[in-house]
């Protein structure tokens, strides 16, 4: 969704008044974090992306953080180049988020460390507080 501004100069003392906004999408700044990561996952994710994301949240939710995108691809039964392709998508959606909201996007896999992986060297993610569970919910649904 485009943001649109208007600036509109007025005299001093003059009131304005904006109608017609009953519907609208409130700003990610005054969302809960549920509400930001509810929005993100059912308006901005792709299906390859929430699969990604679903994945890490029962990786996490089982297992704990600190899981490689090589842990996600195998439980998903796909290759690590696909895998990192979907994290790579991401990354897009992203940018149109925090360009669209001016806030970090809600979900997103956080670098923990780089090291030794079963298939050589791999950074592990986790991520943000509470959104692995958010993420449950919505997938459920």
């Amino acid at each position: 969704m485009p943001t649109l501004e208007f600036k509109i100069t007025v005299p001093e003392g003059t009131t304005v008044t904006i109608t017609g906004l009953e519907g609208a999408v409130a700003p990610a700044s005054v969302m809960t974090q549920e509400e930001a990561v509810e929005r993100y996952w059912r308006d901005y994710l792709s299906d390859n992306t929430r699969k990604l994301f679903r994945q890490a949240a029962a990786i996490e939710t089982f297992s704990g953080p600190g899981y490689t995108l090589e842990d996600i691809a195998q439980h998903l039964s796909l290759d690590y180049e696909s895998v990192r392709s979907f994290a790579q998508t991401q990354g897009r959606t992203a940018r149109r988020w925090r360009d669209e909201t001016g806030t970090p996007e809600p979900i997103r896999l956080e670098a923990e460390n780089y090291g030794e992986a079963a298939s050589g060297m791999r950074t592990s993610y986790h991520l943000p507080q509470g959104v692995a569970e958010t993420i449950d919910i919505l997938a459920r649904a």
